[in-house]
Parts: C-alpha cells; structure tokens; sequence
C-alpha cells in the first residue's frame, strides 16, 4: 500500500477525532447467569432494607410471571439470546426475552429531565465508545422488575453502567456495575461474556400475555416457619 492511500484510509478511519467504533451488530449469546450473587462470588453489600427484602423474596412474585418487562438487567443475564442493530447515533438490542428491545442514544444529549418521575422498565439509556468499549449510562428503570432470576430487586434509584467490549470477532466482555443506595451500601459489578451465534441462528417469536391464567397455581418457595 503506498504511503499516500495509507494516509486517507488514516483520515476516513477518524471522525471528528475519533477513530471508528467496532461493529458489534448481529446475533449474540447471553451468559446465563439467573442468580447475580454467584457471579459476584457472594451476596451483594446489601444496606438493612435490601437484606429484608432479600430474605423475604418468594419467587412465585416474579414479575414476569405476570408479563411484567424484565428489565436492562435480566435481559442481559437471561439464557435467551438478543440481536445488535447498530448505527452511529444509537443502538438498539432486540432481545428474544418476551420480544422486548432496548435502545441505547449515542447523540450526546443527556437523559429527559423527567425520567426519575416516569420510569420505564428498560429505563433510559445513553451511551459513548471509548476506543473498542461501548460505555453505556442507564437511569430511570422501574423499580417492578428484578435484576435476575433469583430475586433479587432494586429501588426507582437505581443507576446502571455497562461497558461492553469487543474482545474479538466472536466474543463481547460485559461487565455491569450496580448502584443503588436503597438496596446497597456501595457500587458492585459483574462480568460476563456474550458468544456470536451461527450465521443461521435468528430471534425466535415469545409471547406472554397479561392475562396469564396460571398465576394463582404458582407455587411458593418460602418454607414454613416451626
């Protein structure tokens, strides 16, 4: 290559200063993770409510048992997968999980002034690339949803980071930090890998309507005090 094509390639591979994101659109796996606690190695730093309310969950309150969004967080830690479509001013993952999707603004502008009053259950996301790690910023996510299979719950102040990192053309690093004062004494994080799925592989249909039948016969997995 002559030295004055490698100086354009140079020029069109920068915008504004900044070199090119990495393309991390497609089919990817999640890295089933239904209890966090595991992943962490231990409980979360939980304050005194947050350890109240985590003794006392019962699964058969799970939130998606009634159709309920499951929010940024077990969408990323279910065992279903999820497709990237990706562009230069926003990301959009659509995941197979009750067909919910999620959108990630890379714009600049800051998240709506009003979200903390109206949250929604995949709450509001704003990102940015720092080289091959897409940064992603979310607040404002419902405090109805759980953060995994398990149980384990979250206030309406609930502030979530993500950096997911290209390491390679078929794995993605995720790794998340919670924060959340009414849950938790401190920020704690989690890391995970997405795996790209076949060139065959395609989100299949879910469905879960809200008025699901079976609720009442769910069972409890609280044991009976002596």
């Amino acid at each position: 290559m002559s030295i004055s094509i490698m100086v354009l390639a140079a020029v069109l591979a920068v915008q504004g200063g900044k070199a090119n994101p990495p393309d991390i659109s497609g089919f990817w796996n999640n890295q089933y993770t239904p209890n966090l606690a595991q992943a962490l190695g231990h409980e979360p730093p939980y304050t005194p409510y947050g350890s109240e309310r985590w003794k006392n969950v019962d699964t058969k309150d799970d939130p998606t048992g009634k159709c309920l969004p499951v929010g940024p967080s077990r969408a990323f830690t279910a065992p279903m997968p999820f497709q990237v479509v990706q562009s230069p001013k926003m990301i959009a993952f659509l995941f197979e999980y009750q067909t919910i999707y999620r959108m990630v603004y890379l714009d600049g502008q800051p998240h709506p002034p009003e979200i903390m009053d109206y949250p929604e259950f995949m709450g509001h996301s704003i990102g940015h690339w720092e080289g091959d790690t897409l940064v992603i910023d979310t607040v404002g996510i419902n405090e109805r949803s759980w953060l995994d299979t398990a149980g384990h719950e979250h206030s309406g102040k609930l502030h979530l980071m993500e950096r997911i990192q290209k390491l390679d053309d078929n794995h993605l690093k995720y790794t998340v930090t919670y924060d959340d004062p009414i849950f938790f004494t401190g920020p704690w994080s989690i890391t995970r890998t997405f795996t790209r799925g076949k060139e065959t592989d395609r989100i299949m249909a879910y469905s879960c309507e809200e008025n699901n039948k079976d609720v009442e016969h769910r069972q409890s997995n609280k044991k009976p005090q002596p």
